[in-house]
C-alpha cells in the first residue's frame, strides 16, 4: 500500500528516463529469436512483460508463466507454434480469462494442434504439434486485439512460402500493426498490404547489431498527465521522439488539448504546459487504448466534460480499465454515463471524498493514473508494485519530480 500526502509543489521540472519502447522490445525479442541472435535488446532496464518474453524466448523449461503479460503471451504461442517447442503456456488468473481463440484458430489454421490442460479455448495449454510450414494462408479475426495479426506477421517469413493473412473484423489498435510491420521492415522483412490481406515472403530477418530501442511513449503518457496537473512544467525526456511509430505518440497531439506542449530538442522531447483548460473534450480509444486510464482520471481531476469513445476492448487489458476507472473515480465526483458498450459520457457531481483511497486491480496504468491525484488530496494506492509491469522506476521518478 502507497500513501502520498498532497503535493503543494505545482512546479515540475527535471529529466526523466523513461524505460524503453515495451512494444517495440517485445517484438524486437521475437525477431532476433527468429534470427537465432543471442544479443538481447534488453540490456536496457525496461518492464517486466520484457523480461518475461526474454525469459520465455531463452529458456529449455517445459513450462513458462507469463503472469499478466498478455503481449509476450500472444507472440509467443505464435513463435512457439512456429518452432514446435514442446511446451506448457500459462499465466496469472486474470491472463487466463484473456482472449487467445482467434490467434488459437489460426494457427491450427496452419496445421498446428493444442492441447487446453484445464479449461477449453483458456491458459494452460500445451503444443501438441508445432505448424506445417508449408501452408501458407490463414483467416484471421483481427477484432478483438491487434497483438493476434502482428504476432502472425512476425512469424510469417519462417513458413516455407512465406504467409498470406486475411484479416477480418474491425481492425483495432492499428498504429501498433503498422509498429509491427516497421520493426520488420528495419529487419529486411517486407509486409505488402491489399485491402484486408498481408502478404509476406518466406526470408530471414537481418538483425542490426547494438541497435537501440528509442523510449515508451505509453509510459510518457503520465508524465505529461502529471505536467498537465501542475502550473509550470518543464520536463526533458530524452529517447522520446515526435516521428515515432509507436501508437501512444498521439499523446503529444492530444496534451496539446490541456495545454502541455511538446518540443523537439535534440535527443528528446521537452514537455512544457500553459495555463489552459478545455470546456469539454472528446476522445476516440481505438487506436490508443492504454491511454485511457490516464486520460479519464485527468479529465475527471480537472472536471472537464468528455465524451469517450472506442471503448469496447478495454475490458479485455490487464483489468476492465472502464469498470476499474469508474469505480476509482466515483470518489472524486466522477459520473460515468455509458452509451452501449463502446462510449460514455464524463460528467460530475459535488460529492466528494476527504480522501481518495484508489485501486489499482492489479493494473500498473490503473495506479499510475490514479496518482495525479496526489496534487489535490491525500491519496492511497492499495498496490503500487504493480506499476513493474511497463514503469518499474514510477515511483521514484514521481518524487523526484513532485518533491
Amino acid at each position: 500500500m502507497l500513501e502520498i500526502s498532497q503535493i503543494r509543489n505545482k512546479k515540475l521540472s527535471g529529466e526523466v528516463i523513461l524505460p524503453v519502447s515495451k512494444s517495440i522490445s517485445n517484438r524486437c525479442l521475437i525477431l532476433e529469436a527468429l534470427a537465432g541472435k543471442t544479443k538481447s535488446v534488453t540490456q536496457i532496464p525496461g518492464s517486466h512483460d520484457v523480461v518475461l518474453l526474454q525469459k520465455a524466448l531463452n529458456s529449455t523449461a517445459k513450462h513458462v508463466d507469463f503472469e499478466d503479460a498478455g503481449t509476450p503471451l500472444r507472440f509467443f504461442i505464435a513463435y512457439a507454434a512456429l518452432k514446435g517447442l514442446d511446451v506448457v503456456i500459462d499465466g496469472g488468473e486474470r491472463l487466463r480469462s484473456r482472449p487467445i481463440a482467434p490467434l488459437i484458430q489460426a494457427l491450427e489454421q496452419l496445421g498446428a494442434e493444442f492441447e487446453y490442460m484445464k479449461e477449453q479455448g483458456r491458459l494452460p495449454l500445451k503444443i501438441k504439434k508445432g505448424l506445417d510450414k508449408s501452408l501458407s494462408r490463414v483467416r484471421l479475426d483481427a477484432g478483438l486485439s491487434s497483438q493476434f495479426l502482428s504476432a502472425l506477421l512476425l512469424i510469417a517469413p519462417y513458413l516455407d512460402n512465406g504467409l498470406s493473412i486475411e484479416a477480418t473484423g474491425p481492425l483495432i489498435s492499428e498504429p501498433y500493426i503498422k509498429l509491427t510491420m516497421d520493426v520488420m521492415a528495419q529487419a529486411g522483412v517486407k509486409v505488402e498490404i491489399k485491402g484486408n490481406t498481408y502478404s509476406i515472403k518466406h526470408g530471414e530477418y537481418q538483425v542490426k547489431e547494438n541497435s537501440s530501442i528509442e523510449s515508451d511513449w505509453s509510459a510518457a503518457t503520465f508524465i505529461y498527465a502529471l505536467a498537465a496537473m501542475t502550473d509550470d512544467a518543464d520536463v526533458f525526456l530524452p529517447g522520446l521522439y515526435l516521428d515515432s511509430r509507436q501508437g501512444d505518440v498521439a499523446t503529444a497531439k492530444i496534451f496539446e488539448q490541456f495545454g502541455v506542449i511538446s518540443v523537439r530538442e535534440q535527443g528528446g522531447v521537452r514537455i512544457q504546459n500553459k495555463e489552459y483548460k478545455p470546456d469539454s473534450i472528446h476522445i476516440d480509444f481505438t487506436d490508443i487504448p492504454d491511454m485511457f486510464p490516464a486520460l479519464s482520471a485527468l479529465c475527471a481531476a480537472i472536471r472537464i466534460k468528455a465524451r469517450f469513445i472506442g471503448i469496447r476492448n478495454l475490458v479485455f487489458k490487464e483489468s476492465d480499465r472502464v469498470e476499474a476507472m469508474k469505480v476509482n473515480l466515483e470518489q472524486t465526483g466522477a459520473i460515468f454515463n455509458m452509451i452501449g458498450d463502446n462510449e460514455l459520457d464524463l460528467e460530475y457531481h459535488d460529492k466528494v471524498s476527504e480522501k481518495y483511497v484508489f485501486r489499482s486491480f492489479n493494473d500498473h496504468r490503473i495506479a499510475m493514473a490514479c496518482s495525479i491525484f496526489a496534487f489535490q488530496k491525500d491519496i492511497t494506492i492499495d498496490d503500487e508494485t504493480v506499476v513493474k509491469k511497463s514503469f518499474p522506476d514510477y515511483w521514484d521518478i514521481f518524487r523526484k519530480l513532485t518533491s
